[in-house]
């Protein structure tokens, strides 16, 4: 626990992002609601810029954690530690400032979306702040083997001997997270799915985006990443390396060979970051792709 609270921490960009953006938004009579608190730095910054009181909700062990840092930097006295999912909890009052880091490396992937929309109908002022106020998806057709060696074609190389290749499908259907290089791409990004935090509904999205190849290559899948716009002029991603968070790769079951100005369309699903479906066609090639068959059935 500890390690992985020492990478984010050591993010600084992302770090020092939600420090501003949380002392442009909270004030002296600002009630504060950090959702995922994790070592509790995102509640210390609302202590910081003057928050009145401040929740700290963590499901995970980690509130032990902003516990333990919460007495020893003086700030217990604001700050409430709630070692609970945020659905299960209720708040003596409203909090008029949401602040969540539950971000994952395709943006949804940590419940992001069900647990504000949950703490938007029952734990916050109908005019509060929302840091992060918006999160889009980004996608791009990539050229890129190495990528897809590693991930999915490995399974057909009889490794130790073995024929492991009916794995390849499964592998095919899993949202790996990893760095993908700008110079594979096959056409500029598109944003494909926009979520604004305060008005979003439900935790199941969809986007679509539309390409056309800007050389020959042979597509592998797509590379995807979040954009976060936490307040006026601050943004966060993870388009270009360096982010802790990484990037996503969505493989093909199969490379599919595209000539400069071939046709690429592609639809994105996702299930609350629970599940993804990546589908559409290059030129006329259908694929359809989806991490329900990431596995096989379970027998037991």
């Amino acid at each position: 626990m500890l390690e992985v609270h020492r990478g984010l921490l050591q993010d600084t960009v992302r770090t020092n992002a939600f420090r501003e953006a949380i002392r442009r938004s909270v004030t002296q009579h600002s009630v504060v609601l950090d959702l995922g608190t994790g070592s509790g730095i995102l509640s210390f910054f609302a202590c910081e810029a003057g928050a009145r009181r401040v929740f700290a909700v963590d499901g995970t062990h980690s509130a032990d954690l902003a516990s333990f840092l919460s007495r020893h930097l003086r700030f217990a006295d604001r700050i409430q530690i709630i070692h609970d999912r945020s659905t299960n909890i209720e708040l003596p009052e409203r909090a008029n400032v949401l602040v969540t880091e539950t971000l994952g490396a395709f943006g949804f992937n940590e419940q992001i979306l069900s647990s504000v929309i949950d703490a938007r109908a029952r734990l916050l002022t109908a005019d509060a702040v929302i840091i992060p106020r918006h999160i889009d998806l980004y996608l791009a057709p990539v050229d890129d083997a190495s990528i897809y060696k590693q991930r999915v074609s490995w399974w057909k190389e009889k490794p130790y001997g073995f024929d492991f290749s009916p794995l390849a499908v499964f592998a095919s259907n899993i949202v790996f997270v990893g760095s993908v290089a700008s110079d594979s791409f096959l056409a500029k990004p598109e944003r494909v799915i926009v979520a604004d935090l305060a008005t979003i509904a439900t935790a199941d999205v969809s986007g679509s985006a539309h390409y056309a190849a800007a050389r020959r290559g042979l597509i592998h899948g797509f590379a995807g990443w979040f954009r976060a716009t936490l307040a006026d002029g601050i943004e966060l991603s993870n388009e270009l390396p360096g982010s802790h968070w990484e990037q996503v790769f969505l493989p093909l079951q199969s490379p599919i060979p595209v000539d400069a100005g071939t046709p690429i369309d592609v639809a994105l699903e996702s299930h609350d970051g629970l599940s993804w479906r990546w589908k559409g066609t290059i030129g006329e090639i259908p694929f359809d792709q989806m991490t329900a068959l990431s596995s096989p059935p379970c027998r037991l």
